[in-house]
């Protein structure tokens, strides 16, 4: 059968873009079909697979292969055959769209019926209005024809864990940050700790132990004591990059990891082992 499969593939290769083979795309369509976010495409192609985030990004961005086993592995996943992961019916792929319940607009996916011209009161139709889908149940005012819908799927928008990155080198403050947004985190940079002390709405901080700021050098021990302090179990990473000069303390650090429940990454951290270990310790929270 893997050869089969095999040649479906080459076969409709014809029909990826150019920034993603259609190995990428079926896996795409998969995870859509399933209810995971676009953020957490790259994500949850790592779990499964067991490979770091960037392998598992470049599966979905680039045109990195995928082994038949790693497709079989991830359609299984979710309970469905190579096969179906293969097909790539574009007919049954489902549509953003919009629903009014009580008086509320609340985002959905549908996929489309034949278009009807009369059907019975109640029943669920879709139409385009200013380029987008609205579902609604039909009645004696209903905008005739429409589609039909023959599926509709309404999913909770999972929130985005927010972390607050402290560090007084903006370039570095900023590669972290994209990094954690890749990750589908929501991440805020800072560069002066005192800013953090009012902020009350981060999930996890990431912290560089040593603050040079108006030629005066500090270490983040007093921002961790006061975040502990309103928050117990919250995440908190600490980075430096400065034991070996002596600027940073090594028995400090070592003092207040034990102490507050600190992880550290010595600078330049690796970013996907980084954000693999905040993600780990968001599950223990």
């Amino acid at each position: 059968m893997g050869e089969d499969i095999h040649g479906m593939i080459e076969l409709r290769s014809d029909i990826a873009d150019g920034e993603a083979g259609l190995a990428a795309q079926c896996i795409a369509a998969l995870l859509t079909r399933h209810g995971i976010p676009k953020y957490r495409f790259a994500v949850t192609v790592s779990e499964i697979l067991g490979l770091s985030y960037s392998a598992g990004n470049r599966r979905l961005t680039t045109n990195a292969s995928w082994s038949l086993e790693e497709l079989k592995r991830v359609a299984e996943h979710f309970g469905e055959r190579l096969e179906e992961l293969v097909t790539f019916d574009k007919s049954d792929a489902l549509l953003d769209a919009s629903i009014v319940i009580n008086n509320h607009i609340v985002p959905c996916r549908i996929r489309l019926g034949n278009l009807v011209g009369q059907v019975s009161p109640g029943t669920l139709i879709a139409t385009e209005i200013d380029g987008s889908w609205r579902v609604v149940p039909a009645d004696t005012r209903s905008i005739i024809p429409a589609h039909a819908v023959t599926r509709l799927v309404i999913e909770p928008t999972p929130s985005r864990r927010r972390v607050a990155i402290l560090d007084d080198h903006a370039d570095t403050a900023h590669t972290i940050v994209q990094y954690m947004e890749t990750a589908g985190l929501e991440a805020v940079a800072f560069n002066d700790p005192q800013v953090l002390y009012a902020q009350t709405d981060f999930d996890a901080y990431v912290l560089d132990w040593i603050i040079e700021r108006d030629a005066r050098r500090q270490t983040a021990l007093e921002l961790v004591e006061n975040i502990r302090a309103r928050n117990a179990l919250c995440p908190i990473i600490i980075l430096t990059g400065q034991i070996r000069s002596g600027n940073a303390d090594e028995e400090n650090i070592a003092a207040a990891l034990a102490r507050h429940n600190l992880k550290f990454f010595t600078k330049p951290a690796s970013m996907p082992i980084l954000i693999a270990a905040l993600n780990a310790s968001f599950k223990t929270v």
